[in-house]
Formats: C-alpha cells, structure tokens, sequence
C-alpha cells in the first residue's frame, strides 16, 4: 500500500510540482491550500508524511504543525519555506519538525529526503 503525504501548501505551481513529484515516487499526494484545511484533511486521513508551508492563509503553518502535535501522533513533518532566518529553523526543530527545507528547493533532493524518512 502506498504511504501518505500530506502538501500544505498555498502556493499552486509548488503543490502541483509536489503532487507530480510524489505520485511518481510512488506515494498518495493529498493537498490542502489553507492552514484549517490541512489540519481537517490529517484529523480525517493521518498522513504518513506533512510536507509543511509556513506562510498559508488562516492558520500559518506553525498553528498546523501546533495542531498536528496535539493530535499525538508521531508523524514526521518537513517544514517548506521561503524563510530563512536561524529562529525559524530553530522554532522548527523546537516544536518538533523533522527537517526544515528552504525554497527555492531541489525537488530531487526533497524526494531523496523523504523516502530516507518514510521509505
């Protein structure tokens, strides 16, 4: 059975990229394009995997990533983003992202990350 990823991603060229890129790695894409959207999707399918936007309409990322951890479940989470700054990294990791991904981002490379992760 094909493992889950779940995009949260506003951005419709980089979820359409994502959604190609994970289909032909083998893996079920599902997509939401608002922060409240991608909390309801994981409640009602858990993901074996969030590929996560920081900067989404509503609920940012960080509200996501907040509400994914309360949910106890232990899935791994790759934080997407445009920014850059060491305290976004380092919030990242503190509220327990499992890697953290600036864009622009090699598609190829953040393939090889998640089947290290998710097989």
């Amino acid at each position: 059975m094909a493992k889950t990823v779940l995009v949260v991603e506003d951005d419709p060229s980089i979820s359409n990229l994502l959604k190609i890129n994970l289909s032909l790695a083998g893996y079920t894409p599902m997509t939401a394009d608002e922060g409240e959207k991608g909390i309801q999707l994981f409640s009602d399918h858990p993901a074996d995997l969030v590929l996560l936007d920081l900067m989404l309409p509503g609920k940012d990322g960080w509200e996501v990533l907040e509400a994914i951890r309360k949910m106890k479940r232990k899935v791994p989470v790759i934080i997407l983003s445009a920014r850059t700054q060491k305290t976004d990294l380092a919030k990242g990791a503190e509220m327990g992202a499992t890697e953290y991904v600036t864009k622009p981002f090699d598609p190829i490379g953040l393939m090889e990350k998640i089947k290290k992760i998710i097989g």
